[in-house]
């Protein structure tokens, strides 16, 4: 196995192999965000779910005891509009939506890695380009099929990755564009 061709100076590889690190590190950032978002959402799904759990039960448990028709009743509609609200925003989805998008952006990310670090010693400047073409394409149908990441999980991923993450070193951060 012979080792991946440095490009010259000048040589065309250069623009190719910096607009792939250029989208290495997007694919890293919305992949890290993408998983915060999932995770903000999952702490969401228990947030609501489990409340309005114990507040359904504890309403059931009212009116049976004869109390009071008053607290069972406005326990009933605090449970219910709580209900109402997972039905609405559906935190579990999202959750698994964000996940499966973090998931395909990390897919990208390890084919762009691959694609700086052993494609471009093994191809021709035109197939280089086209390569890159094509990952360029998939990274747009993903960013139009994805769910927009909220600031503050981008916030939380940005501040992972540029605090060394468990998941990170220094070196491998400089890796993830090439």
């Amino acid at each position: 196995m012979t080792a991946p061709v440095s490009p010259t100076e000048g040589d065309p590889r250069d623009a190719v192999l910096a607009e792939a690190r250029r989208l290495a590190v997007d694919a890293l950032y919305s992949e890290k965000g993408h998983f915060e978002a999932a995770s903000a959402w999952r702490g969401r799904t228990y947030w609501l779910g489990v409340p309005a759990a114990l507040i359904g039960a504890t309403a059931g448990a009212t009116i049976l005891a004869d109390m009071d028709p008053a607290i069972g009743g406005s326990l009933a509609l605090v449970g219910a509009a709580i209900t109402a609200l997972m039905t609405f925003l559906n935190p579990s989805e999202r959750a698994s939506q964000h996940h499966r998008s973090g998931v395909a952006y990390g897919v990208l990310r390890r084919a762009l890695r691959q694609f700086i670090q052993i494609d471009v010693g093994l191809m021709d400047v035109a197939a280089l380009r086209s390569r890159l073409s094509e990952l360029t394409e998939k990274i747009g149908t993903l960013q139009s099929e994805s769910l927009p990441i909220p600031s503050a999980a981008h916030k939380k991923a940005f501040k992972s990755i540029q605090g060394g993450s468990a998941e990170y070193t220094e070196q491998e951060l400089a890796l993830a564009g090439g």
